[in-house]
């Protein structure tokens, strides 16, 4: 009844124009140890080379402008003609340096507002208690998309 769905049929297709291989090429491709899945790693390995010598050019980038940001905020109002930078002033410009990193950390934080978190807080109870089944805490995750909407 069902069988033949489930055996694999072999089908031919034969082109409109006739198309000759030489010998030689023939017994290239049937004795080449290259398959798709060796092709495919040697691709992976590749893109993962190029990627990592990418982030290491960046990682190098960021690196140097941030050495040269420390270097510059530091010596900022060093006057050129002195040949050392007295304690006090290097202590203070460290000091506000400092504050200016905490403020900044302030800014960036995100004040969440308590029924926000509650519906958060929610969300994850539901989906802990429901592992597998994501679909039975609907009503929490609408709760909480209608909650973060105007976030």
């Amino acid at each position: 009844m069902g069988s033949s769905a489930s055996r694999p049929e072999t089908k031919v297709f034969t082109p409109a124009a006739p198309v000759d291989f030489s010998a030689s090429f023939l017994s290239q491709l049937e004795a080449s140890a290259e398959s798709d899945y060796s092709r495919a790693q040697h691709t992976e390995k590749y893109i993962q080379e190029r990627v990592l010598a990418e982030l290491a050019k960046l990682e190098a980038e960021a690196g140097n402008r941030f050495h040269n940001a420390v270097d510059g905020s530091l010596l900022n109002n060093y006057d050129k003609e002195d040949s050392k930078l007295s304690v006090s002033e290097a202590d203070g410009k460290i000091t506000a340096l400092t504050k200016a990193l905490k403020e900044n950390i302030e800014l960036a934080k995100v004040h969440v507002p308590e029924a926000t978190r509650e519906a958060r807080e929610a969300v994850i109870s539901c989906l802990k208690e429901n592992s597998g089944k994501p679909l039975n805490c609907w009503e929490e995750v609408s709760q909480f998309k209608k909650l973060t909407k105007d976030f």
